[in-house]
Order: C-alpha cells, then sequence, then structure tokens
C-alpha cells in the first residue's frame, strides 16, 4: 500500500510540475506575455501546449512509455532552472495545498459511465498506435474525440500505466482554483470588491461544490469550469485595456482549450462579436492591430486545424456530427445519413428520450420534434436533476446576499463599464440549449450559473466592505473546502461499501475487459494490416473492413452491408 500510494504521489506532483515546466518553455519561446509567477496560467498554457503536442505527434507516433518518461522529465528541467521563480514561497504554498487537496478525488474506484464506453478506450488507442484512418465506426465516442484523451495519453507511465488517465481533469481543477483563489486574494489585499471579486469567488464556490467528483468530469465540466474563467476575463477587460496584452492571451488559451475539450462549445466564438464591438466602441481600434500580432492566436488556428484533421480523418466530417460539414466521396468517411442519425440521437438523449424509465413510445425524429419531448422532460429531467440545481443555485445567492449585505452602498463611477452584450448573448445561448441540448453535461450547469451569477456579482459589489468582510471570505473558503473533503470522503466510504473497493491496497480504478476491446480490435486489424501484400491496393480479409494504406497510415474502410 505505502509504495503504491507514495509511487501514484510522486509522479502525482511530478506530472504537475511538469505542465508548469511546458508552460513556462511555451511562454519563453513565443514570448507570450503572462508572468512566470502566475503559476495557474502557466499551467493552462502548459495545458494548450501539451494538447496541441499530442495532437501534432499523434500522427506520426504512439504515446508509449519512453516517449511520456522524456517528455515529463523536459518538462521538469525549466523548473529547475526558472525555480526561484516558479518555485517562490507563494506558489509553492498554492501548488502543494491546492494539488493535496484535490488528491483526495484522485482517489477513484467507480469512473465515469462513458469512461469505460470510450474515454478510456480512445487515451488507450493514443499510448499503443499512431493515428489510424476510418477508426470512427469503431466506436460512437471515437467519433467526437475531446483534447482531454490527448493530454491524458501524455501521462501513460511504467507500473502505473493508464492509471493517472484522470490526470487531465484533476490539472484544469487545480490550476483554475489557483486562478481563482489569486485573484481573490489580489483583491482582498487592494479592499476592493467589485464585481469581478465576487465572479470570482463565486466561482471557487461553484466549482469545488457541484464539480467535485473528478471521475464525473468527462469531456464537459473541465470545458465549462474554464468558461466560468473566460467570462471573468472577458467581462473584465473594458476595465482593464492597460493588461490587454495579458488578458487577451489568457482568452486566447482558455477559449482554445474549450473548444478542443468539447466541439460544440465552439458557439462561444458568438463573443468575439461583443468583444471587438467594445473595442470599437471604446475607441480602442489599434488594439486589434494587437490581436493579430499575438503568437497565441496562431498556435490556437493551429490547434483548431488538428482538431479538424483529427475529425476528418476519423470519420470524413470536419465537424461531428454535423452532416454539412461531411465530404461526400471519402471514402473511409461516415455516411451522411448516419451521421443526421446520431445527431438526432443526441437530441433525444439530452431531450431526456433515452434512460430507464424515459419515454420510448414515439419515434427518435417525432419527439424531438415541435415540444413533444418537453413533457417527458419536465417530468423525467427537471423535476430530477434541473430542479435540484436550481434550487442549489439559489440557496446560494440568498446566502452570499444575507452574508455580504451591509447598510452602507458604494457611490459608483461613470468609469464603471456596461457589459450587456455579453449578458444578453448568454441568454441566447440559453435558449439554443433548450431548444437543442438541455441537459446540463451540454453547457447548462455553467448558463445557467452565469445568469445568476453575474447579476448576483454586481449587487454585491454595491455594498462597501464591512468590518468583519476578511473574516468572512476566510469562513467561507474554509467552508467550501471542507464541502469539497466532506463529499469525496463520503464518496470514497460509498465506493468502498458498495464497489468494495481496496483502498488500502491501492487506487486503481476499476477496469475489465470492456475497457480494452476496441484495443483488441485494432491490434487484430494492426496484424492483418501487417501480413496484408502491401503491393496489391486493398486487403478485405476481415468481416468488417476492407484495410489500405492512406497517406503512409493504415486506413478502415467498413464494409457497406
Amino acid at each position: 500500500m505505502v509504495i503504491n500510494y507514495l509511487l501514484f504521489l510522486i509522479s502525482y506532483f511530478l506530472i504537475v510540475l511538469s505542465v508548469i515546466g511546458h508552460g513556462v518553455l511555451a511562454i519563453k519561446f513565443t514570448k507570450t506575455n503572462i508572468f512566470i509567477d502566475e503559476i495557474g496560467f502557466v499551467g493552462l498554457v502548459g495545458i494548450f501546449f501539451l494538447i496541441l503536442y499530442s495532437y501534432i505527434t499523434h500522427f506520426f507516433i504512439s504515446h508509449g512509455y519512453l516517449h511520456n518518461i522524456v517528455f515529463i522529465i523536459t518538462g521538469l528541467l525549466p523548473v529547475y532552472y526558472f525555480r526561484s521563480k516558479i518555485l517562490n514561497k507563494k506558489n509553492l504554498i498554492f501548488l502543494f495545498s491546492i494539488f493535496s487537496i484535490i488528491f483526495l478525488a484522485f482517489v477513484i474506484f467507480k469512473t465515469h459511465d462513458d469512461f469505460g464506453y470510450y474515454h478510456f478506450p480512445y487515451s488507450y488507442y493514443l499510448n499503443k498506435f499512431s493515428m489510424i484512418i476510418g477508426i470512427g465506426p469503431l466506436n460512437h465516442g471515437f467519433r467526437t474525440p475531446s483534447s482531454i484523451f490527448y493530454l491524458n495519453s501524455l501521462f501513460y507511465l511504467p507500473y502505473l500505466d493508464y492509471y493517472l488517465y484522470h490526470m487531465g481533469a484533476i490539472l484544469m481543477l487545480g490550476f483554475s482554483n489557483i486562478i481563482l483563489i489569486s485573484n481573490i486574494k489580489k483583491y482582498l489585499d487592494k479592499k476592493d470588491n467589485n464585481q469581478f471579486f465576487f465572479l470570482n469567488l463565486l466561482a471557487f464556490i461553484f466549482i469545488n461544490v457541484f464539480f467535485y467528483r473528478i471521475a464525473e468530469h468527462g469531456t464537459d465540466r473541465s470545458a465549462q469550469i474554464l468558461i466560468f474563467l473566460f467570462f471573468i476575463y472577458v467581462l473584465s477587460i473594458r476595465e482593464n485595456y492597460a493588461h490587454f496584452d495579458n488578458i487577451l492571451t489568457k482568452l486566447l488559451i482558455l477559449l482554445s482549450i474549450i473548444v478542443s475539450l468539447k466541439s460544440f462549445y465552439i458557439l462561444y466564438f458568438i463573443f468575439t462579436l461583443p468583444f471587438i464591438y467594445y473595442i470599437i466602441k471604446d475607441d480602442k481600434v489599434y488594439l486589434i492591430y494587437k490581436i493579430l500580432k499575438n503568437p497565441i492566436l496562431y498556435f490556437s488556428i493551429l490547434m483548431g486545424i488538428c482538431v479538424i484533421f483529427v475529425y476528418l480523418f476519423n470519420t470524413g466530417c470536419l465537424l461531428y456530427p454535423v452532416p454539412q460539414t461531411c465530404i461526400d466521396g471519402i471514402e473511409w468517411g461516415i455516411p451522411k445519413l448516419e451521421v443526421s442519425a446520431l445527431n438526432t440521437h443526441y437530441q433525444w438523449w439530452s431531450k431526456a428520450g433515452g434512460g430507464p424509465g424515459y419515454n420510448h413510445e414515439l419515434d427518435k425524429e417525432l419527439y424531438i420534434q415541435n415540444f413533444n419531448w418537453f413533457s417527458n422532460w419536465i417530468d423525467k429531467y427537471f423535476f430530477n436533476k434541473m430542479s435540484d440545481f436550481l434550487l442549489s443555485l439559489s440557496f446560494i445567492s440568498v446566502l452570499l446576499i444575507m452574508i455580504f449585505k451591509s447598510n452602507k452602498k458604494k457611490s459608483f463611477s461613470e468609469n464603471s463599464k456596461n457589459n450587456f452584450l455579453y449578458y444578453f448573448l448568454i441568454t441566447l445561448l440559453l435558449a439554443e440549449w433548450f431548444l437543442n441540448h438541455p441537459s446540463l453535461r451540454y453547457g447548462g450547469y455553467i448558463i445557467f450559473s452565469l445568469i445568476f451569477f453575474i447579476p448576483l456579482a454586481y449587487l454585491l459589489s454595491k455594498y462597501e466592505i464591512t468590518k468583519y468582510f476578511k473574516a468572512k471570505i476566510i469562513i467561507l473558503f474554509f467552508l467550501v473546502v471542507s464541502i469539497f473533503v466532506g463529499r469525496n470522503i463520503d464518496r470514497i466510504v460509498y465506493e468502498i461499501n458498495f464497489y468494495k473497493a481496496n483502498f488500502r491496497q491501492n487506487m486503481f480504478f476499476f477496469t475489465d475487459q470492456n475497457h480494452f476491446r476496441i484495443n483488441k480490435k485494432l491490434k487484430d486489424l494492426s496484424r492483418m494490416y501487417l501480413n496484408c501484400n502491401q503491393n496489391i491496393n486493398k486487403c478485405s480479409n476481415n468481416k468488417d473492413f476492407i484495410i489500405k494504406k492512406s497517406y503512409g497510415k493504415m486506413t478502415l474502410i467498413r464494409i457497406k452491408n
């Protein structure tokens, strides 16, 4: 037990430091306007470039043991070289405290329902094979891969194998917490309880109370954590034009990671419209030149191209499951009718059409049309998850009003900038969410929390700081940490009692043959490919696929029935 946990802890913290080191390397190489002592964002810059690196290299090589060991050591070197700046007292306290607390959430036996279905198999595929063209038909999840799989594939290490596949979610939660706490502390030191102070505080409360279960993060919750950060910075930019370069870089990093995690978050590019509008309105047109000069913009574009190429090589579509983006004539491509059917399936599922006890009487196409789904959604989904979530948001809002409301109000200056357009677009996203995919995991958590918290933050900022203001913040902070720790301890106890998890022996999550079914299939297909006479055009010695070589890669062409 001691050796198992010691290896996990050492690997865990070395990975955290390595990601920071890669962030430092990227900042120095690109001359990005992020300060090395901004340890939270240095970590996110590291995540951004690790994802980009993982996408690019997987076109050519698999991410096996040797590759990953060398890569992690490479990230540790700049940490040592710049240790006086990176590992100062403040950053050491942040890193050790935050990631030690979050380590409790890393002790997992029962994983997310989709983990064994496609999260694990896709990450494991990245460790065992370089890119295989036409892999989408093997599994629905292989058609919509997330960048978090590419990130996690870099943490496949000897002895620990694939048991570090939750590190991606850990890193995003940990670095986001460091950013939020740093911002809260900065405003506290200035005795400035403006709306952005309260937005940071509300975000800290939200992500640690609602997203405490790392196993449930999947590809959705990590993205929604980063969306909260994105809105804090995009709303603050009009108050901080003097720091435009720094904030712009942060916004590009955040938006790029968000969209790569889940493709439908491409909708959030709509917030570039008010961003540009306010720049023009505030007579800051010259800042557009700074946008075009920012090197992260072009790395973001490169990441977008990589994501599109992965979709293309996996499915024959530029953005799956949008049939309009599927290219006719690609031999490994998934037929548009099938793509359209899966698009319908996703809508059907998110509108409470699928699941135990749900309404299966109507055809899927008919169910999702003309609000036929609405009554069933209200019955099966709203009065379970949605109502509980909205009540929780209401409780947090009322509690904070009770804590921070005072008899003295501030006299606001005219310098405070109005960001009405951003809030208006959030309500448009709410309408789009409700009409197309009304499930909290598909962006609902963040949309509702922003609708609650943006006006709440503005309301709370109207009151002056009272005598015990700082003490209230400290108590609230420890309350949130206690909830995070308590809920994870309760989860661990439940997993020990219900699933018979043996955490005394090790902290390995549960796996069975189902997790490796795709790998077994790929091994068989790979053997056929290697045994195939490469002088002929195609090998059809398999009932499901014709196997051939395209662009120097093994290509799977599904046999039509």
